[in-house]
Protein backbone atom coordinates (compact mmCIF):
# COMPACT_ATOMS: atom_id res chain seq x y z
CA UNK A 1 0.00 0.00 0.00
CA UNK A 2 1.16 3.50 -0.82
CA UNK A 3 -0.17 6.80 0.49
CA UNK A 4 0.45 10.43 -0.34
CA UNK A 5 -1.74 12.83 1.60
CA UNK A 6 -5.29 11.52 0.99
CA UNK A 7 -4.42 9.46 -2.08
CA UNK A 8 -4.12 5.76 -1.25
CA UNK A 9 -3.07 3.07 -3.71
CA UNK A 10 -3.82 -0.42 -2.41
CA UNK A 11 -1.73 -2.96 -4.30
CA UNK A 12 -3.70 -5.93 -2.92
CA UNK A 13 -7.11 -4.75 -4.09
CA UNK A 14 -5.71 -2.76 -7.05
CA UNK A 15 -7.80 0.23 -5.90
CA UNK A 16 -7.03 3.91 -5.61
CA UNK A 17 -8.92 6.26 -3.33
CA UNK A 18 -8.69 9.99 -2.77
CA UNK A 19 -10.20 11.32 0.46
CA UNK A 20 -12.09 8.03 0.75
CA UNK A 21 -13.65 8.18 -2.71
CA UNK A 22 -12.64 5.55 -5.24
CA UNK A 23 -10.71 6.88 -8.24
CA UNK A 24 -11.19 5.07 -11.55
CA UNK A 25 -7.84 4.67 -13.29
CA UNK A 26 -6.85 2.82 -16.42
CA UNK A 27 -4.23 0.10 -16.12
CA UNK A 28 -1.52 2.45 -17.42
CA UNK A 29 -2.58 5.31 -15.11
CA UNK A 30 -2.46 2.90 -12.16
CA UNK A 31 1.01 1.69 -13.13
CA UNK A 32 2.27 5.26 -13.54
CA UNK A 33 0.87 6.31 -10.16
CA UNK A 34 2.32 3.24 -8.47
CA UNK A 35 5.74 3.97 -9.99
CA UNK A 36 5.65 7.57 -8.77
CA UNK A 37 4.48 6.53 -5.30
CA UNK A 38 7.29 3.99 -5.04
CA UNK A 39 9.83 6.74 -5.84
CA UNK A 40 8.66 9.95 -4.12
CA UNK A 41 10.64 13.12 -4.79
CA UNK A 42 12.80 11.41 -7.45
CA UNK A 43 12.94 13.12 -10.84
CA UNK A 44 12.31 10.98 -13.91
CA UNK A 45 12.74 11.90 -17.55
CA UNK A 46 10.11 10.96 -20.07
CA UNK A 47 12.45 8.24 -21.33
CA UNK A 48 12.80 6.87 -17.78
CA UNK A 49 9.03 6.71 -17.40
CA UNK A 50 8.55 5.14 -20.82
CA UNK A 51 11.07 2.41 -19.97
CA UNK A 52 9.75 1.76 -16.46
CA UNK A 53 5.99 2.04 -17.02
CA UNK A 54 5.42 1.36 -20.72
CA UNK A 55 8.38 -1.00 -21.20
CA UNK A 56 11.59 -0.74 -23.17
CA UNK A 57 9.87 -2.11 -26.29
CA UNK A 58 7.32 0.75 -26.45
CA UNK A 59 7.38 2.27 -29.93
CA UNK A 60 5.02 5.21 -29.46
CA UNK A 61 5.82 8.87 -29.03
CA UNK A 62 7.35 10.42 -25.91
CA UNK A 63 4.44 12.81 -25.43
CA UNK A 64 2.31 9.88 -24.26
CA UNK A 65 3.96 10.45 -20.86
CA UNK A 66 2.75 14.06 -20.80
CA UNK A 67 -0.75 12.95 -21.75
CA UNK A 68 -0.94 10.31 -19.01
CA UNK A 69 0.52 12.63 -16.38
CA UNK A 70 -2.26 15.05 -17.33
CA UNK A 71 -4.87 12.30 -16.96
CA UNK A 72 -3.50 11.38 -13.53
CA UNK A 73 -3.40 14.98 -12.36
CA UNK A 74 -7.02 15.48 -13.34
CA UNK A 75 -8.07 12.37 -11.41
CA UNK A 76 -6.04 12.59 -8.19
CA UNK A 77 -5.23 16.25 -7.58
CA UNK A 78 -7.51 18.72 -5.85
CA UNK A 79 -7.20 22.51 -6.11
CA UNK A 80 -6.78 22.99 -2.35
CA UNK A 81 -4.01 20.39 -1.93
CA UNK A 82 -1.66 21.65 -4.63
CA UNK A 83 0.07 19.53 -7.23
CA UNK A 84 1.07 15.98 -6.36
CA UNK A 85 2.94 15.41 -9.62
CA UNK A 86 5.35 18.23 -10.32
CA UNK A 87 6.89 19.17 -13.63
CA UNK A 88 10.65 19.62 -13.45
CA UNK A 89 11.28 22.01 -16.30
CA UNK A 90 13.55 20.69 -18.99
CA UNK A 91 13.85 17.31 -17.26
CA UNK A 92 10.59 15.48 -16.58
CA UNK A 93 8.36 14.77 -13.60
CA UNK A 94 8.44 13.87 -9.93
CA UNK A 95 5.92 13.06 -7.23
CA UNK A 96 6.29 15.43 -4.34
CA UNK A 97 7.01 14.09 -0.90
CA UNK A 98 4.22 13.70 1.62
CA UNK A 99 3.53 16.62 3.91
CA UNK A 100 3.42 16.05 7.64
CA UNK A 101 0.43 17.39 9.40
Amino acid sequence: MYQLDEVILDTKSHRVTNAGAEVQLTHREYDLLQFFLAHPDEVFTRDDLLDQVWGADFLGQQNVVDVYVGYLRSKIETPNAGPLIKTVRGVGYKLREATNG
